[in-house]
């Protein structure tokens, strides 16, 4: 059986570097993918791809990834409305990847055209890997729990909290 940490240094290697500990840091672009809403049947997918499945979406901010010396390292990111202001902590993962574990934030606006005032509290987590000098793909796994808001419009969930998992790539600048 063929471990991911020797996937990811094989892949690393291939693009010349010499393992994911090599990885310079800097500024990115960040893209989703793909998602997959585990919490309205698809409806959540727009706030993530809102020009389709097919049409990967930029993040509106560019985002720091740290040099893999620097780990751990803790700070805030954009990515774009209504995820501003993110507190992350960055750190080595096991299998040779960047690991944010457990990032929230308390009150996140949803649709406001189609759940009004409604927010909820979003936690993520997500694994990136470099693919090569310049380049990094991985996912993210969003927990949405405990919508609110005043005017009665929030959506009721598949579950609480309910997951999105999105697949993001990610380019230096």
């Amino acid at each position: 059986m063929v471990s991911l940490e020797l996937v990811l240094y094989l892949i690393a290697a291939c693009s010349g570097s010499d393992s994911p500990r090599d990885f310079e840091g800097g500024d990115f672009d960040f893209f989703t993918t793909d998602a997959v809403d585990g919490c309205l049947a698809g409806a959540m997918e727009v706030l993530f791809m809102p020009e389709g499945p097919d049409t990967p979406h930029p993040f509106e901010f560019p985002i720091h990834v740290p040099s893999w010396n620097d780990l751990p390292e803790s700070y805030e990111i954009d990515l774009r409305a209504p995820f501003l202001g993110m507190p992350v902590t960055v750190e080595a993962g096991e299998d040779g990847t960047y690991a944010i574990r457990g990032a929230v934030m308390e009150a996140v606006e949803l649709d406001p055209v189609k759940f009004g005032d409604c927010v909820a509290t979003m936690t993520v987590d997500a694994d990136l890997s470099p693919t090569s000098a310049d380049d990094l793909a991985g996912e993210a796994r969003i927990d949405i729990s405990d919508p609110r808001g005043e005017d009665d419009l929030c959506p009721v969930f598949d579950a609480d909290p309910c997951l999105v998992s999105l697949t993001l790539e990610a380019h230096r600048r």
